[in-house]
């Protein structure tokens, strides 16, 4: 069975490691991206998180995570996806140790309070829950 969450997350992860950007935490890498981009600092926009970008990227930046916020949210309406997503992320935030939903949540842009109000998520997310618990015991 194809995991649907992974392939959307991969094509997005596609998106962004081919997306003209560079990540610098000190002089010594900045330079080296702004080699990168074939660019001068003047050029260069704050990502936040030691990412940059040139400043005529940043509306294409902006509209590719327009679509994947979009994508995602859309995908989230199937039921394997949204079971996946949860099952994936509640492993990959080691629920099992903290029991906490908070990281696995924030990683995919939810709140505990949209996800209660929401039955159709909120009942994946149990069944991802239970399913993941039972099978790390």
């Amino acid at each position: 069975m194809i995991n649907n969450y992974l392939v959307l997350r991969g094509k997005h992860e596609k998106d962004i490691n081919e997306f003209p950007l560079f990540f610098a935490f000190d002089d010594k890498q900045f330079k080296k991206g702004l080699e990168k981009l074939n660019t001068i600092k003047e050029n260069i926009r704050s990502l936040g998180d030691g990412g940059f970008i040139k400043k005529e990227d940043v509306k294409e930046w902006q509209d590719i995570l327009i679509r994947h916020s979009e994508e995602h949210k859309k995908a989230m309406d199937d039921k394997g996806y949204a079971y996946n997503m949860f099952r994936y992320e509640l492993s990959n935030h080691e629920f099992m140790i903290t029991y906490d939903l908070e990281e696995t949540l924030s990683s995919l842009n939810l709140t505990i309070e949209e996800v209660k109000k929401n039955s159709f998520l909120l009942e994946q997310l149990e069944k991802a829950k239970e399913d993941y618990l039972n099978e790390v015991e």
